[in-house]
């Protein structure tokens, strides 16, 4: 289960980043916003990390 979940949260993030740099490029948005979010993707992808390496393999 921690599997699944880690794996969602990493694949969301590896969607949410390059779409917030489509994003910003095609529409724009205050300076703040663009660190603020990639933080925010990079913590996301690293619980991901997390959880999956707690969940083991899912033949366990």
């Amino acid at each position: 289960m921690l599997n699944n979940i880690g794996f969602a949260l990493q694949f969301l993030a590896l969607v949410f980043l390059p779409m917030l740099i489509i994003w910003q490029l095609n529409f724009g948005f205050e300076l703040l916003w663009m660190p603020s979010l990639t933080i925010a993707g990079a913590v996301a992808f690293w619980i991901g990390h997390m959880l999956r390496e707690r969940g083991g393999s899912p033949d366990a």
